[in-house]
């Protein structure tokens, strides 16, 4: 699975505001509410920090991955999010984080959870200039651009 393949262009944030993780948590949970992507985002938004609790969703190469699955869900919701001034999104990381990747599946599809988790890591694993070319971007279709490149090193 590529992440290029579930990428809808209209959940993209090539600049958000939030300075930790709970206020980016909220501020992606409420763009999805006002996106009508989701009808509960206090839930999702609990579930996401509940997640954090559990273990943090920071990757490392400045990139944070959260996810949870939602019960209510037919399909599942990627949103890629860009802080241009990156955020301290874990005490322990070493890196501000440019890069959320956030990603909700349906509880009934926790194999596609996976994929679309195993997709994303290994777009990050490349590391590269990947976080250098996103903090350049100026619009959704460049980060999709950029998306398909980095993916394109793994065919």
């Amino acid at each position: 699975m590529k992440l290029k393949n579930i990428i809808n262009k209209d959940l993209i944030l090539t600049s958000v505001n939030s300075s930790n993780t709970n206020d980016i948590l909220e501020e992606l949970t409420v763009f999805l509410k006002d996106k009508n992507m989701i009808t509960d985002a206090p839930l999702i938004l609990n579930k996401l920090i509940e997640r954090e609790k559990l273990a943090s969703t920071s990757i490392g190469n400045h990139t944070a991955i959260p996810h949870t699955k939602i019960k209510e869900l037919k399909k599942p919701i990627l949103l890629l999010a860009i802080s241009r001034p990156g955020i301290l999104y874990n005490e322990n990381d070493e890196e501000p984080v440019h890069l959320i990747i956030l990603i909700l599946s349906p509880s009934s599809a926790p194999a596609m959870h996976l994929q679309i988790l195993a997709a994303a890591a290994s777009l990050i694993k490349k590391r590269g200039n990947l976080i250098k070319d996103i903090l350049k971007v100026n619009n959704n279709d460049e980060l999709i651009e950029i998306i398909e490149k980095y993916e394109k090193k793994d065919d």
